[in-house]
């Protein structure tokens, strides 16, 4: 993402911090150890022991953020770790916070999250300043000593000291025959005023060693060509960025569990393929089978308004770099910033068309389907202030199983085929989780798919009153459009949003858009057939005293008279469904502007289907099928007046009821079975809740405050589909807590707890 600062008037806001960097703390914030285990539950074999890799440790890295808008007031610390979890295998942590504030919390204030995915691994143990729980698979989790009300806190939010533990998976072992990358600075060229850079050779493979101190106190590249490999070995730390936007290349794998590091802003501005606006990037290649894996891509940068995306794979605004520049320049972002058609003929790279809109002719090692497109697996992404926006991946890109953590927009699916899923996403003060596009080269958008996100913090509520500067709020889903693309059949499903968040879907279409390519013409490409599905709210939407609504939909306002069929700029045939703290998402919860009503036609609301989140090691062949009923309401029409026109048109919004039934592999449950609920406490029963849920869908709750004799027992019954597999949730509010429930099929107890905490959650399939 790319702004205006003139017009960040949510800066006034992010200013009223006071608050300096933190220094590196005379202790350590966290202390982790682990242990291999069989199963959850299984006590450990072995000795607990501190973590293998170095827990590393950030802060705001901008020298002086109190005058730099672009940390948008970000502060606290991050320390991560990179643990690696054995097949089959379950790790048993323990965490020690040596973090002032955060001892003493109790079990109702611990949360190792996403808690979608730890909830079925156990009830925590928390005392004082130590937790310990089981981790059965990998993901990249965040462990948090603290209240999710921080999380509506502007200043504790923003103040946050964090840990995350990246679990992954055995990675094969660096190739006997990579040759090692010296530290000695004379591997280096002089490109140009003292920027440095290496090109590794063609079929060569590489690898950066722990052992070296990869720092040359100022900004290096390395540029990869065809069939190149380089390889990071566990611990290394790498201060440097990995280019290649002069040619498209084709089979480069780059592997490994240590850290690339944007650490310098380029020691000289605008050198084609070096340190121009579409290259300075901490990673980003041209071509075809480029593979990316177990990398922690970091950006600390001490200067403010240093550009650069953590993974950009064919980035759809960038140019092939020509090099040495040719009479059009070096290109510079600016060019599609405020700015119209005609454009400079920019040579593309695997765009249908140039920049100018002539055709493009050469597809020389471009993905043609995920087959070979780029391969993005277990990538931590992290920043600390503005223009470093997370990953794209490109057109038939994919990406799985990682992380980002930045103040910019997260995730970037703007190109046809790509598929993101399995993402951790921990959203900073500013930006889209997921945005769909700025400013991309005219080109077909088509059939790309993100899905099972987890959005565990998503703090741009913190600036969405004031930007962007036109009626939609940043949310989770979304952006200001202002792409040629025409994009159709994009599918958003299983999005789960745990703590504060402003709204659900902000998304217009604006040929204005301050980042913007429009055709020839002067027109913008409409978005059809999109479905964002089973977004799922834990919490009611909160806009800490914003004063507009955000969850705002509208197409183009003007197109004009050449903006036909396509490029009107409509949001058409869009389906969304979603959960909200228990509530259906709906029309009520949007603003979709009258005078505009035709440009969002066939808007569809749908009730959330049971579909559980896919985890790295599923096994499961559970699929869902649902029956559907619509009912569709025409709102009051409202008139349109243009200086030559008058037209009249209603809206009409589609409200969807999906009955679910979940299936096997082995069978198709239709009937019901009857489950006894039992519950007894000694003390007030009517302050003991439970719920029974499918996902975090509430099927049944009730209250104890039934009793069946003069003590505090408490039972009822409740029919259940058969071969579903349900979570039970038991809340006890009494000051002393002591709760023994079961839950059982005739006399078999399916599960039971006995606990002296105030939640306990647990797991069971009739």
């Amino acid at each position: 993402m790319v702004f205006d600062f003139q017009l960040l008037l949510f800066i006034i806001v992010a200013a009223a911090f006071s608050n300096t960097v933190k220094a590196q703390p005379t202790s350590t914030p966290y202390e982790v150890k682990t242990c291999v285990v069989n199963f959850v539950g299984e006590s450990c074999l072995t000795d607990l022991l501190p973590v293998a890799n170095p827990i590393r440790y950030q802060t705001q890295p901008v020298t002086n953020p109190n005058a730099c808008e672009d940390t948008v007031g970000q502060r606290g610390s991050l320390s991560f770790v990179d643990i690696t979890l054995p097949t089959n295998q379950v790790l048993y942590v323990e965490v020690t916070t040596n973090v002032e504030g955060q001892e003493n919390v109790g079990i109702d204030n611990f949360h190792v999250r996403p808690s979608r995915l730890t909830e079925p691994w156990g009830t925590p143990t928390v005392e004082f300043n130590l937790a310990s729980f089981y981790i059965a698979d990998t993901g990249q989790f965040s462990v948090e000593f603290a209240s999710s009300d921080i999380w509506k806190d502007l200043q504790r939010a923003q103040n946050f000291d964090a840990l995350m533990l990246f679990v992954n998976p055995p990675m094969d072992p660096i190739p006997s025959d990579a040759v090692l990358i010296e530290e000695d600075i004379t591997q280096f060229e002089n490109v140009g005023g003292g920027q440095l850079a290496r090109t590794l050779g063609q079929a060569g493979k590489y690898y950066f060693s722990a052992a070296q101190t990869y720092d040359w106190g100022q900004d290096v590249v390395y540029h990869v060509m065809d069939d190149t490999e380089v390889y990071f070995e566990q611990n290394s730390y790498v201060k440097a960025r990995i280019i290649q936007t002069k040619q498209k290349v084709n089979n480069v794998l780059i592997r490994g569990y240590g850290v690339l590091d944007n650490a310098y802003s380029p020691t000289e501005y605008d050198i084609p393929g070096e340190s121009d606006d579409g290259s300075r990037q901490a990673i980003h290649i041209l071509g075809k089978n480029i593979e990316i894996s177990g990398l922690s891509i970091v950006n600390t940068l001490k200067e403010c308004g240093e550009f650069g995306y953590a993974l950009n794979i064919n980035a759809n605004w960038a140019p092939v770099a020509v090099s040495p520049a040719d009479s059009l320049g070096v290109f510079e972002a600016g060019e599609l910033q405020n700015g119209n058609p005609p454009y400079k003929a920019r040579p593309a790279h695997c765009q249908d068309f140039n920049m100018d809109d002539t055709q493009n002719t050469d597809f020389t090692n471009c993905p043609t389907s995920q087959n070979d497109g780029a391969k993005v697996s277990f990538v931590k992404a992290i920043s600390w202030q503005m223009g470093q926006d997370g990953i794209n991946a490109g057109k038939y890109g994919t990406v799985t199983d990682s992380f980002v953590r930045v103040v910019d927009d997260a995730l970037k699916p703007w190109d046809s085929g790509a598929h993101y899923e399995r993402i951790t996403v921990w959203q900073l003060g500013l930006g889209w989780p997921i945005n769909l596009g700025w400013w991309g080269w005219t080109q077909d958008d088509v059939g790309t798919s993100v899905e099972n996100v987890y959005l565990i913090h998503n703090q741009n509520w913190m600036t969405s009153n004031d930007w962007p500067t036109t009626n939609s709020g940043q949310c989770v889903v979304g952006g200001v459009y202002g792409s040629s693309s025409v994009k159709s059949n994009y599918r958003i499903h299983n999005i789960f949003v745990e703590t504060a968040c402003s709204c659900a879907v902000g998304l217009e279409i604006n040929k204005a858009a301050f980042s913007r390519h429009l055709t020839p013409e002067g027109c913008v490409g409409s978005i059809k057939n999109m479905s964002i599905t089973n977004m799922f709210f834990d919490e009611e939407f909160f806009t800490g005293g914003a004063t507009r609504t955000n969850n705002f939909l509208r197409g183009e306002r003007n197109p004009g008279s050449l903006c036909t069929g396509d490029f009107e700029g409509k949001i058409s045939d869009l389906t969304i469904s979603g959960d909200v703290n228990g509530r259906a998402l709906s029309m009520s919860d949007f603003i979709v502007p009258r005078k505009f009503v035709g440009t969002v036609p066939n808007l569809v609301f749908e009730s959330v289907t049971v579909d559980p989140p896919s985890t790295t090691t599923s096994t499961s062949t559970t699929s869902t099928t649902s029956s559907t009923t619509t009912t569709t309401t025409e709102l009051p029409p409202t008139t349109t007046t243009t200086t030559t026109t008058s037209t009249t048109t209603p809206i009409t919004t589609t409200t969807t009821t999906t009955t679910s039934t979940s299936t096997t592999a082995t069978s198709t449950p239709s009937n019901k079975v009857r489950v006894k609920i039992v519950i007894e406490t000694p003390y007030d029963p009517t302050k003991v809740s439970w719920k029974v849920k499918i996902g975090s869908t509430n099927i049944v709750t009730g209250k104890a405050s039934t009793m069946t004799s003069t003590n505090s027992g408490y039972e009822t019954f409740v029919d259940l589909d058969a071969g579903i597999r349900y979570k039970f949730v038991v809340i006890d509010n009494n000051t002393i807590k002591d709760t023994f429930w079961e839950v059982l099929r005739g006399s078999n107890v399916l599960v039971d707890g006995d606990c002296n905490c105030r939640k306990e959650v647990k797991y069971f399939t009739l």
